[in-house]
């Protein structure tokens, strides 16, 4: 059945009624009354033609509530504010409002913005309209800003967003802020006395940049001082034009000067006055100034578009009024554009007494309406001047220009009559005559219609967004008289086109694209804020904004809905085993309709359930030292992921890891006993607690942990014998027989199986004991007198009996009783030597040792007095109550002997006495490198006074001594070379002594070297110092538990500025307080610099019998370790770090080595609690570098060859147990091992076992952490080549074996010393002119090149060149004399080349260059100047050989003769 509707008002329709009975458009009609529309519809079937009627009220808020409104400048015509030039910034012009007739939230909320360019202008306030300044105006020249153009935008907040636009103007009104200014600082003229009364004498000219009565001015004259009365007698001014005129004849004044002042003021409020100096000077009459006979009076009228630039404006015709005839004319340029500046107007002469004034430069009455110009007519005296004024008129002459392309809007379905735009035109002519702007349409003029005066377009019609949503409109702006500029008499226009959009109304319903939606296997364990699906709906209407909520089924706000976009996420946690399905109703929404649609959320189960324990007993009994067999107890666990109890639950059961060593469970769940366990003190406790962890997923990766508590109360047996817990009393010498001491002891047994306890001396006790000592009771009975000189203390053994049961207990303590000392013995002269080593110099005041005086009584400080024997010692002070020495700061190096009176005084047993005592101090300087480069040992067994006190045994040497002579023996130095500088209590176990000691020869040896020295020497060593090695190189982080779990422990050395004293008797020793210390994070190693004659070097070569020592690695959480490697074996140890030797038997089993096994790289990595084995996959070549990266975490551990990341290239591994660090002490030891790996992995149990072999190849780039090692310089080493040997090393790396090598360079060796005899044999034999024996050769060195011997060769020579040259030419000096004289050679020589050098033409200057060679002693420096000379003459050199037979060889190379019969015919040569 079909149902149709009409309205049945047959007048004008008022709404247009659709099929949904929704009314969408109003038109007027005459039911509209008020607010209310009446409406009559019916309703027909078409079937039954039936019809029915309805009548109803309309309101027009009902119809209007659907509908987004534009907003509308209401009142945009009538904004024409004003604002003052020079105002600050953010100064409020107008206040503009737009008008929304739409509910605030629903498009009614308007916001505005300036959307033109004046923006840099202006500021509009968002939300109020209020437009503030945002620059500070200048009305004035030169910027001119009179007037600006605003255009405000208002927009509003519906769908769509729809706006309006309003453009005004903004006048910028003038203030008075231009002070007048004179064209002349200073006015000087001259008047004739014969001049008339009334005559005119000068004129004066101001200007003012303000504008209307800011800047009309009014002159004045003022006397210049008190003497000038009579100014107002002879003169006055035209306040209006500035003309001075003579008011009384200046008959008889000639020569007089009349000083006066001009004013000009403005007429602004308050006004401002300026003033210029004139000085008016009566000449002869003869002098008179021109007159002006004829020059316009009244203003000139020009139209703007003038443009005759020969026409004559203005003629002036001037009298000279003097006898010479001639007159110069001229144009006054002013400081204004109005008086000239911009020489609008140019001024020609015509004869000698005429003028005009023609056109310069387009007139503009835009810019400058009037023209104030001033002509002046000079003839030889005086001049004049008359100032004209030109007006400028105003023509059509400028076209209107639209302000801002903006853009129009209406809503679709609007009744006629609805505001789509304003725009607006400016017309810049000046006068209202030429610039009223009136608007028409162009185009769409049955569409649209515009408000003629104000610009405003309006609608004709209802429009359909879906028909057309755009229509561009042109627009013709014209302004209101004959055009100035065009050939006809129209107006100036101006056309543009707007953009006006019909904008949608929300009349359709948005649409979900599906009616059902599912999403599938969503987690229950997504996080919160993880989309799980989206919906989508559509609306035909595209302005409309879909809003989607969810408004059924989110149990437990489970889901949210992202009211934008239709994404539904989660919004708490998901639990599968609650809830399985979600059904969620959604609604999309755009304000006015809605659709709905389900959603199905299906969700999937995860093992996010924590296993379940059943009820268990949580404490368990047991007795201690029992194992028991079977189960202590039973545990079962579920999970609650499996709803079915009765299907497997994939439990798996493990013990916490550091209580695996005495409990183990089973995968039912049977917790039982691995071993015993003890109860009591020191190592077990009356309860343990104990954790057992339950998997799920059979212990997989994804699986959940839930932990079981429980605890084991262990019930005491007496298997704990008792000991006294006072072990130490003092009984005082030369006391009668008496009670020492009640004794009293504990058991670490139960109360049951402690006390009450009984005591007697035990059966091991001397007889010396058992006269002496007696137990009553529980009382220690003393039976003698003691004597503290003859026995400082006694050890008594005393047998505690417990009362345990079923047997009583009975162990031995021993009961030390120090003899008090009483001061019975008088005090002796005493000697002591005290030893200090001053840190870098820089040590403190420090008490260093006590004086000491042979007495046996070593209780009686108080009864001493000290003193210096004679003058005290500028480097130590004397504390003479106690006796101690302390040494000053700044105390030089070298041996001090102190002497000291001690005076003693303990009546009755020990009258007043002084003894002398002397004190040997010796103080050495220790460096920072010694400390840092030291070595560390850790004793047990032996006191750190022990081991300073010299011994009379051993020839007064103390074990500080004896090791430091030790180690001078072994390193085969001087006992000077060797320091002992540290001697403190361990740190972390004060029964400890931990020792430092350096060595050097030219540089230090390294601390790896020293230590290892300690490893070779032990047993002697030992049994040299009485005590026993607990470490050598002492490490704080050899146990994961000094710092916090998966932290990094590094050791640092720690040098305090205190020293550190050990005091006794005889003997005192400061030393350095060098204390290591263990830091929780990664340190860099600190790096070895070589000395400078060493190898420095990031490579070494091992021949497949070697090893070098470095640094050891720290404790890092984090390491990776890199080095490279060039194999020429496929088996070999690459490196290894770990314990050194089995003896100290070493705390920890933490090392890690690599190595080679047929081409294979393995890594063996053991951090306390087990070996694990990662074999590389593939096999590395010979003869071919490979790099080589292990990193080292707490959970994991990888080895990297060739820096590739795939899985081909990298092995993995894992640590197993609980230990996540390598703990190491001993060094890294590289190419081999000097360690026996086999006995320390036997004695350490290791799983695997690295191999002896060492490694054959090349080592190189070895890096912890980024910092490289030098391997150049390894602590010790053996057959290690560095890598600076390059040839070894590439031979080497090469695989050429060391001897074949050193054979390669013997036979090289030897063919050079063969070809070293055979030059030598050749030139004996070579044939030189039979030279005598003592004959001097000269070298001669052949150049082939021009210039060879001279500069050419590249020499500075500019030492060479001679201060003076003589102007005159060179001399032919006689070069040998005739006769039997000998002849002087030397003189020969030397003149000869004196002569070329002195020669100015010959440039370069020769070289004269030293050789060591045979005729070194030779005068003359060189014989190249003989060839050289510039001297014209014919020289023979036939003389030559004249000299002797030491000189043939040279006649040879000169002369005209040969020498002997071998040499060359040739003509004479000269020289040049």
């Amino acid at each position: 059945m079909t149902n149709r509707r009409r309205i049945v008002n047959n007048s004008i329709t008022v709404f247009l009624l659709v099929l949904s009975t929704n009314i969408n458009c109003l038109t007027e009609d005459d039911n509209y009354t008020g607010d209310f529309y009446g409406v009559q519809t019916q309703t027909t079937d078409s079937v039954k033609s039936l019809t029915d009627t309805y009548s109803a009220r309309l309101s027009v808020s009902d119809v209007d509530s659907k509908d987004n409104h534009k907003p509308e400048f209401k009142d945009c015509q009538t904004y024409k504010p004003f604002v003052k030039e020079e105002q600050r910034r953010g100064t409020f012009v107008i206040q503009v409002t737009a008008v929304d007739k739409d509910p605030k939230e629903s498009g009614g909320t308007v916001s505005y913005e300036i959307i033109t360019e004046d923006r840099k202008y202006f500021n509009v306030n968002s939300t109020t309209g209020i437009i503030t300044t945002n620059s500070v105006f200048d009305r004035d020249e030169p910027s001119r800003q009179k007037q600006l153009y605003v255009t405000v935008r208002a927009t509003d907040n519906g769908r769509p967003v729809l706006a309006d636009v309003c453009t005004f103007k903004v006048t910028i009104d003038d203030i008075n802020d231009n002070d007048p200014v004179f064209d002349q600082t200073s006015y000087k003229e001259q008047v004739a006395e014969d001049l008339k009364e009334t005559g005119e004498v000068m004129r004066v000219f101001a200007y003012d940049y303000d504008d209307g009565e800011n800047s009309r001015l009014t002159y004045g004259l003022l006397p210049k001082n008190t003497a000038s009365g009579e100014i107002d007698e002879y003169f006055r001014i035209d306040p209006k034009t500035g003309v001075i005129y003579i008011k009384k004849s200046l008959n008889k004044k000639k020569g007089y000067v009349f000083y006066m002042q001009v004013s000009v003021s403005d007429h602004g409020k308050p006004p401002k006055q300026a003033l210029a100096d004139v000085d008016i000077e009566v000449v002869d009459s003869r002098k008179k100034p021109p007159v002006f006979e004829e020059y316009p009076e009244t203003p000139i009228s020009l139209k703007e578009n003038f443009n005759d630039y020969e026409y004559k404006i203005a003629t002036f015709r001037a009298r000279s009024n003097i006898e010479q005839p001639g007159l110069q004319f001229e144009l006054l340029k002013g400081k204004t554009t109005q008086t000239n500046k911009d020489e609008t107007f140019k001024l020609t002469q015509e004869g000698e007494t005429e003028a005009y004034i023609s056109l310069g430069r387009p007139l503009d009455y835009e810019t400058v309406t009037e023209y104030q110009l001033t002509v002046r007519a000079t003839n030889k005296e005086l001049a004049a001047s008359v100032t004209i004024d030109i007006k400028v008129e105003d023509v059509n002459d400028e076209i209107p220009t639209f302000i801002e392309s903006v853009s129009g809007s209406v809503l679709e379905n609007e009744q006629p009559g609805a505001q789509v735009l304003q725009v607006r035109a400016i017309d810049r002519d000046g006068t209202s005559a030429n610039n009223i702007v009136s608007y028409e349409l162009y185009t769409h003029q049955d569409l649209f219609k515009i408000d003629e005066k104000t610009g405003k377009i309006t609608t004709l019609k209802m429009f359909d967004r879906e028909a057309q949503d755009l229509y561009n409109v042109l627009i013709i702006a014209k302004d209101n008289s004959p055009s100035a500029i065009k050939k006809f008499l129209e107006p100036n226009s101006a056309r543009q086109a707007f953009r006006i959009t019909i904008e949608d109304r929300n009349d359709n319903k948005p649409q979900f694209t599906n009616s059902t939606y599912i999403a599938d296997n969503i987690s229950e364990i997504t996080d919160k804020d993880k989309s799980v699906i989206e919906v989508k709906a559509v609306d035909k209407d595209i302005a409309s904004l879909i809003v989607y909520s969810i408004t059924d089924g989110n149990i437990g706000d489970a889901f949210y809905m992202e009211n934008t976009t239709g994404r539904i996420k989660v919004n708490n946690k998901l639990d599968f085993e609650k809830i399985e399905r979600y059904t969620l109703i959604v609604q999309a929404s755009d304000g006015i309709y809605s659709d709905t649609a389900k959603v199905i959320i299906n969700i999937v189960n995860e093992n996010d359930e924590l296993p379940v324990f059943e009820p268990y007993e949580k404490n368990i009994n047991i007795t201690e030292e029992e194992l028991i067999e079977g189960c202590i107890l039973n545990l079962r666990a579920y999970d609650p992921d499996i709803k079915d109890r009765n299907a497997p639950q994939k439990i798996v059961y493990r013990i916490e890891d550091d209580q695996k060593s005495f409990l183990s469970i089973t995968n039912s769940g049977c917790v039982s006993l691995i071993k015993a366990l003890d109860r009591d003190k020191p190592d077990g406790f009356p309860k343990y607690q104990a954790y057992v962890y339950a998997s799920d997923s059979n212990g997989g990766p994804d699986a959940q942990v839930s932990t079981a508590e429980f605890n084991i109360f262990l019930k005491d047996i007496n298997d704990n014998a008792p000991f006294l817990n006072v072990t130490e009393v003092v009984w005082y010498e030369n006391q009668n027989p008496g009670d020492i001491i009640t004794l009293t002891a504990d058991d670490y047994d139960s109360p049951e199986n402690g006390p009450p306890f009984s005591y007697a001396i035990a059966n091991e006790a001397s007889t010396d004991i058992r006269a002496k000592f007696s137990i009553h009771g529980d009382v220690l009975r003393a039976e003698v007198a003691f004597d503290r000189e003859e026995k400082k203390y006694y050890l008594v053994p005393v047998a505690v009996t417990d009362s345990g049961k079923p047997i009583p207990l009975t162990e031995t303590s021993y009961m030390k009783v120090i003899i008090g000392d009483v001061n019975d013995n008088p005090a002796k002269p005493g000697h002591s030597q005290i030893f200090v080593y001053n840190y870098k110099g820089q040590s403190p005041d420090i008490q260093i040792g006590r004086v000491y005086v042979d007495d046996p009584d070593d209780w009686d400080l108080d009864d001493k007095y000290f003193q210096w024997e004679s003058y005290p010692d500028k480097y130590f002070e004397l504390n003479t109550d106690n006796g101690t020495i302390t040494i000053k700061s700044g105390t030089p190096e070298g041996q001090y002997p102190l002497k000291f009176l001690v005076t003693e005084e303990a009546p009755p047993l020990i009258e007043k006495h002084e003894v002398a005592a002397s004190v040997e101090v010796t103080v050495k300087y220790i460096p920072e490198e010694a400390v840092k480069k030291s070595g560390s040992i850790r004793l047990e067994g032996i006191t750190v006074e022990e081991f300073v006190e010299k011994v009379p045994d051993n020839n007064q040497l103390s074990k500080k001594d004896m090791l430091q002579l030790q180690f001078a023996k072994i390193l085969n130095t001087s006992k000077d070379n060797v320091d002992v500088f540290t001697v403190i209590k361990s740190p972390s176990n004060s029964s400890y002594v931990d020792v430092r000691f350096s060595a050097h020869g030219s540089p230090y040896y390294l601390p790896e070297n020293l230590n290892s020295k300690v490893y070779d020497h032990k047993e002697e060593l030992e049994m040299l110092l009485g005590g026993k090695f607990v470490l050598i190189s002492i490490n704080e982080c050899l146990q994961e538990s000094v710092c916090p779990e998966h932290s990094s422990c590094n050791n640092q050395l720690n040098i305090k500025n205190t020293p550190a004293v050990v005091f006794t008797n005889q003997t005192s020793f400061v030393g350095v307080n060098a204390v290591v210390e263990a830091v929780c994070d990664c340190l860099a190693i600190e790096p070895v610099q070589p000395p400078t004659e060493e190898c420095e070097s990031m490579g070494v070569n091992f021949l497949g019998n070697g090893w070098a020592l470095y640094p050891p690695f720290e404790a890092c959480n984090n390491s990776e370790i890199r080095l490279e490697i060039l194999p020429q074996n496929d088996n070999g140890l690459i490196f290894y770090v770990g314990p050194f030797s089995n003896y100290p038997l070493p705390l920890v089993q933490d090392f890690m080595s690599l190595e080679l096994q047929d081409g294979y790289p393995v890594l063996l990595v053991d951090f306390g609690t087990g070996t694990t084995m990662i074999k590389f996959k593939k096999q590395l070549t010979e003869d071919t570098s490979h790099s080589i990266s292990i990193l080292l975490q707490p959970d994991e551990i990888q080895l990297i060859v060739d820096d590739c990341r795939q899985s081909s290239c990298t092995a993995l591994g894992k640590p197993p147990g609980r230990n996540s660090l390598l703990n190491v002490n001993g060094p890294l030891q590289v190419g081999g091992a000097k360690s026996n790996l086999p006995i320390l992995a036997k004695l350490l149990d290791w799983k695997y076992t690295p191999t002896s072999k060492g490694f054959e190849g090349w080592l190189h780039n070895f890096t912890f952490n980024g910092q490289k090692y030098n391997l150049g310089t390894p602590a010790d080493s053996k057959n290690a080549i560095p890598e600076c040997n390059y040839i070894v090393a590439k031979a080497v790396s090469f695989g050429i074996d060391s001897n074949f090598l050193v054979a390669i360079l013997v036979c090289i060796a030897i063919l050079l010393i063969l070809l070293l005899a055979v030059v030598v044999h050749r030139r004996k034999q070579d044939n030189w002119n039979e030279k005598d024996s003592d004959d001097i050769c000269e070298n001669i060195i052949n150049y082939e090149d021009e210039g060879g011997g001279e500069v050419d060769t590249g020499f500075d020579l500019s030492v060479l060149r001679p201060e003076h040259l003589e102007d005159k030419m060179p001399v032919k000096d006689n070069l040998y004399k005739q006769g039997a004289e000998v002849p002087d050679i030397s003189g020969f020589l030397d003149g000869k080349k004196d002569i070329c050098d002195r020669d100015p033409s010959n440039i370069p200057y020769d070289d004269v260059r030293y050789y060591a060679y045979e005729g070194d002693g030779n005068s003359s420096g060189s014989l190249s100047s003989l060839a050289s000379c510039t001297d014209e003459g014919d020289l023979k050199f036939n003389y030559l050989s004249n000299f002797g037979p030491r000189f043939r060889k040279l006649a040879d190379m000169y002369g005209e003769d040969p020498s002997d019969e071998d040499s060359q015919d040739g003509g004479e040569e000269s020289w040049c």
